[in-house]
C-alpha cells in the first residue's frame, strides 16, 4: 500500500498538466546555451596546449570570462591589474575554423593588444597589465647606411623623435583608455651616428625601431649628382658689341681659322654674333640668360683667344643633389684691425687675414623631369690699388690696411641638362692712364713734362659667369663624362700645340678614352689636317 494515498493523486494529475512544459523548457535551455556567442566549443584539449583543437567564438564578451577558459584551455596562470580589468572592454575573438591551443593563446595576445592589454609572463604567471603601464624590452640596433650621410641622417631622427614625444595625448570619455597617436613611441628612443662605419645605431623598442626603419631606408637613396662646368671672365663692353657686329674682324684673320676648327661643332659667324648681342643685353638690366647651342664652347674659346679678355677662373665642380659646392680662388691677404703702443714703446698692430678673389657657390638640385634648379651665389674681390693703405703722414700715420672692390651676386635658375646659363650685368669702369714721352727729354727735371703726354683712358667691363650643368645619374653618366673631357682636353692640347703627353699621362688617357676613340695620328673632325714631309733614303 503506497503512504499517503491522499498526495499521490494530486502529484500525478500535476506531472499530468504541467510536464511537457517542464521538458520543452529543459531543452530551449539546453538550446539556449549551445546558441550563446559566448560559448567555445572544447574538443579533448590535452594539457600544455598538445594535441586538442579548439573553435573560439566571443563577441562582445567581458575580459573576465575569456581569461577564465583561456586559463583552463592552456593550464596557466593568469593575474589580471586592476586597472586594466577596470579599463577594459569587450573582447571579440572568432577562429572559422579549429585551431591548436597554442594558436587560440596567440589569438587571445592578439587581442589584449588590440584592446590596450599586455601580457607579461613572471615566472608561472601571466599578468595582463595595460600597455601604458607595460615595461617595454629595449635593444640596440644599429643599421649600415650604403649612400646617404650618418650625421645627416641622425640629427633628422632625432629631431623627429623628438617632435613625436611632444604630441599630446587625447582621452576618451567613458573612463576608456586614452588614445595615443601613431607616431608617439612607447618609450625613449636614442639615435646616435657612428661615422667611422657610416651607421645609424639606435636604442629603442622593437615597434619603435620598426617605425624608424622604414624612414632611414626612405632617406638611404642614391643621390643623382651635378657636373657644373663654370668660366668667369672680364670683357669690355665695347668689344662684345662689336662682336655682335662683325665677329670675323674681331677676332682677326689670324684667329678665325683656329675658332671654326673647335670641338667639330656646327660654328658659324652668325651664329657667334648672336650669342654675343644676346650677353651684350646683360649691360642694360638682363643679368640671367640661358643658351641652348652647343656654340656656347666656340664663343668661349674665341673670348678666350682675345687679349683684351681676362678670364678669372674657370673651374669644374661635381656636386651631389641639394649639396652645396664652394670654390674659392685668390688670395688670403692681411687686414690691420687694431693697433696699440707696447710695452717697450713698440707699436702693436693686430691684423685679420681675408679672402681676396673669386668665390662662387652653386647648390644643383635635380628636379622631377629632368631639370636643374641651380643657387649660384658668386662674389669678386679685388684690391684697389690707386687707394691710399695709410691715414695720416710721417711718424704720424696709421695703417688702415688695403681698400677692396666687391661684385656678389645671388640668383636662382632652372636649366636643362646642358644648357649653359649665362650670368652678366656685373659692370665696373676700369680707369687706365697712358703716358706717352719723347725720349730722354721727357726725363728732364722741371722741363720734362713739356714733351710728356698723358692720357685717361676709361672702360667698362662686363663681368660674365657661364655655368653648364650635366646630369649625372649613373655610373654609366660618370664613364661618358670621363670621356669627353679626356677628349677635349686631347683637342686643346693639339690645336695649341703642346708638348706630346708623357707615358704616364698618355696611359690616363687611353683609360679615359673610349674604346672607338680614332688613334693620336689621325685628325679629328674639323681640324686641317698637316703634313710632314719624310725624307727619302
Amino acid at each position: 500500500m503506497t503512504p499517503y494515498p491522499h498526495l499521490h493523486q494530486p502529484m500525478f494529475n500535476l506531472w499530468k498538466r504541467h510536464g511537457r512544459l517542464v521538458v520543452i523548457s529543459v531543452l530551449l535551455i539546453g538550446l539556449m546555451q549551445t546558441l550563446n556567442p559566448s560559448w567555445a566549443q572544447v574538443t579533448a584539449p590535452k594539457p600544455n596546449g598538445q594535441g586538442g583543437r579548439v573553435t573560439l567564438d566571443f563577441n562582445e564578451v567581458d575580459l573576465p570570462v575569456v581569461i577564465r577558459f583561456i586559463s583552463e584551455l592552456t593550464g596557466k596562470n593568469i593575474v589580471v591589474d586592476e586597472t586594466a580589468k577596470k579599463n577594459s572592454g569587450k573582447i571579440t575573438i572568432f577562429s572559422p575554423t579549429k585551431v591548436t591551443v597554442d594558436q587560440a593563446y596567440h589569438m587571445f595576445l592578439a587581442a589584449l593588444e588590440v584592446n590596450r592589454l599586455t601580457a607579461i609572463p613572471k615566472g608561472n604567471v601571466v599578468e595582463i597589465v595595460q600597455t601604458a603601464e607595460a615595461p617595454p624590452e629595449r635593444a640596440v640596433f644599429v643599421y649600415k647606411l650604403r649612400h646617404a650621410n650618418a650625421t645627416d641622417v641622425a640629427a633628422l631622427l632625432t629631431n623627429l623623435v623628438a617632435r613625436a614625444a611632444a604630441q599630446p595625448v587625447s582621452t576618451q570619455p567613458g573612463g576608456r583608455p586614452p588614445i595615443r597617436p601613431l607616431t608617439e613611441f612607447e618609450a625613449p628612443v636614442q639615435v646616435f651616428a657612428d661615422k667611422a662605419t657610416n651607421s645609424i645605431v639606435i636604442s629603442s623598442t622593437k615597434n619603435a625601431y620598426t617605425m624608424l626603419e622604414s624612414v632611414i631606408r626612405g632617406l638611404d637613396t642614391k643621390r643623382n649628382q651635378v657636373f657644373v662646368e663654370a668660366v668667369i671672365l672680364e670683357i669690355g663692353v665695347d668689344r662684345l658689341r662689336q662682336i655682335g657686329t662683325d665677329p670675323v674682324q674681331a677676332v682677326g684673320a689670324g684667329k678665325s681659322g683656329s675658332v671654326q676648327g673647335l670641338f667639330g661643332l656646327n660654328r658659324t659667324p652668325e651664329d657667334i654674333a648672336t650669342i654675343a648681342q644676346i650677353l651684350s643685353g646683360a649691360t642694360s638690366g638682363n643679368t640671367l640668360t640661358i643658351l641652348d647651342t652647343l656654340n656656347v664652347r666656340v664663343f668661349l674659346q674665341l673670348l678666350m683667344t682675345m687679349t683684351d679678355t681676362n678670364i678669372l677662373s674657370t673651374p669644374q665642380v661635381l656636386a651631389s643633389d641639394n649639396q652645396k659646392a664652394k670654390i674659392v680662388v685668390g688670395e688670403n691677404r692681411p687686414f690691420p684691425t687694431g693697433q696699440a703702443q707696447g710695452i717697450t714703446g713698440g707699436t702693436l698692430v693686430t691684423i685679420e687675414r681675408k679672402d681676396v678673389g673669386v668665390t662662387l657657390e652653386m647648390t644643383p638640385q635635380v628636379l622631377d623631369d629632368g631639370l636643374i634648379r641651380i643657387e649660384v651665389k658668386q662674389e669678386i674681390t679685388a684690391i684697389a690699388e690707386s687707394v691710399a693703405q695709410t691715414i695720416g703722414t710721417g711718424t704720424a700715420s696709421v695703417p688702415v690696411g688695403p681698400t677692396t672692390t666687391k661684385r656678389a651676386m645671388e640668383t636662382t635658375t632652372v636649366a636643362k641638362d646642358g644648357q649653359t646659363i649665362v650670368v652678366g650685368g656685373l659692370v665696373r669702369d676700369n680707369v687706365t692712364m697712358n703716358e706717352r714721352k719723347i725720349p730722354f727729354l721727357g726725363d728732364i727735371p722741371w722741363l720734362g713734362w713739356l714733351f710728356r703726354f698723358q692720357s685717361k683712358q676709361s672702360e667698362k667691363l662686363n663681368l660674365l659667369v657661364f655655368l653648364t650643368p650635366h646630369l649625372v645619374r649613373d655610373e654609366a653618366d660618370m664613364i661618358e663624362l670621363n670621356k669627353r673631357k679626356a677628349q677635349e682636353a686631347n683637342l686643346v692640347q693639339r690645336l695649341n700645340r703642346i708638348d706630346e703627353p708623357t707615358g704616364t699621362q698618355r696611359q690616363i688617357l687611353e683609360q679615359l678614352m673610349p674604346k672607338t676613340a680614332p688613334p693620336a695620328d689621325v685628325p679629328l673632325e674639323g681640324v686641317e689636317p698637316t703634313e710632314t714631309p719624310v725624307p727619302q733614303p
